[in-house]
């Protein structure tokens, strides 16, 4: 039987950016019914402390179903992938929630969260439990200048917060 460990976040946080780099990672959210999806992330910023946690932002933008979970319950739950799921990261990428259970489409199984009510994923190797702290709407001068081309309606929303919980998995 796996059991989650503790991991370091600062030792995961060069798998993190590289998965970013080269497919994304994926993103968990939750709605106050308790409804979950998952999305593809290819951008987030670090940084080293929040009263003594790491920080992490993200931005999605109100185009995605995603979006309207994280502005109901601002937890997420970032699951970097390995190799061996890149079709799983492909799909959560591109398909909607609004149109399948992306969890059950891409194989991935929900684990509930320690700290956040956002699940992680068991097949991801590391996953880690985020509380949004702040929040930047739209409009703002934090996009890049292309970013901000867009209507306001397509705007990305940037989260940032703090990390609670890094999470890895081992056999008991």
């Amino acid at each position: 039987m796996r059991q989650r460990r503790e991991l370091d976040f600062y030792q995961c946080s060069n798998e993190l950016l590289s998965r970013m780099r080269h497919g994304g990672v994926l993103c968990t959210v939750t709605d106050e019914s308790g409804a979950i999806n998952v999305l593809t992330l290819g951008w987030g910023l670090l940084g080293p402390h929040y009263y003594e946690r790491p920080i992490l932002a993200i931005a999605v933008t109100p185009r995605r179903h995603s979006w309207r979970f994280l502005e109901a319950v601002p937890e997420f739950t970032i699951a970097v992938p390995d190799d061996s799921l890149q079709d799983a990261v492909a799909l959560c990428g591109t398909k909607s929630g609004r149109d399948l259970d992306k969890f059950m489409a891409a194989g991935l199984t929900p684990v509930p969260g320690l700290r956040v009510r956002a699940p992680s994923i068991a097949e991801c190797p590391i996953n880690i439990e985020c509380q949004v702290y702040a929040k930047v709407a739209p409009p703002h001068l934090l996009l890049t200048p292309r970013h901000r081309e867009r209507p306001l309606e397509e705007q990305h929303t940037i989260y940032f917060s703090q990390v609670l919980g890094t999470y890895g998995w081992s056999d008991a």
